[in-house]
């Protein structure tokens, strides 16, 4: 029997926040989502991590939403351009902003993130962001320009209300 992927708010036992408030999906390695988790929920954002696609769309295919998809350009046994090619064709989520982050890429990272941002952004990437050495103040900056001026679950429950009325 497979098991299913669990995917867990910010902390154990958490539930995540009101619909008023920005969400956000990481996908990257643990440790890496651990240190974009502390960033964003410091910034008051609520946050899931991922490390596998089918763990982003455990999420994704549930009741919530991700107002911004942060995905990191080298993954392990993963693939930033099938996570993001999915999520492009999912008429739910095809317009998430999605940012693709590139952390501490090494030497060998350096020398593809051109062709890397080009390929995400043909793919649908809204933007592409090239960190050596992690800066928060910089993440939550270039988070704040991808975030719509009302969380989407927040906008669709006032619709619902303008329907209602």
């Amino acid at each position: 029997m497979v098991e299913e992927p669990k995917i867990e708010p910010a902390s154990p036992g958490a539930r995540l926040a009101a619909r008023n408030t920005y969400r956000i999906l990481i996908m990257d390695s643990k440790e890496n989502t651990d240190l974009l988790k502390l960033a964003c929920k410091e910034a008051g954002h609520s946050v899931v991590a991922a490390q596998t696609i089918e763990e982003a769309f455990a999420f994704l295919d549930g009741e919530d939403h991700a107002d911004v998809i942060i995905c990191a350009a080298y993954l392990e046994d993963e693939s930033l351009f099938e996570f993001l090619r999915r999520v492009r064709i999912d008429p739910i989520h095809k317009h998430s902003m999605f940012m693709t982050l590139a952390l501490a890429a090494g030497p060998a990272g350096s020398k593809v993130n051109l062709s890397t941002e080009r390929a995400g952004r043909l793919l649908g990437a809204d933007v592409f962001v090239s960190m050596p050495t992690f800066d928060a103040c910089v993440l939550i900056a270039e988070i704040k320009k991808l975030l719509p001026g009302v969380p989407v679950l927040e906008q669709e429950r006032r619709d619902e209300e303008k329907r209602e009325c």
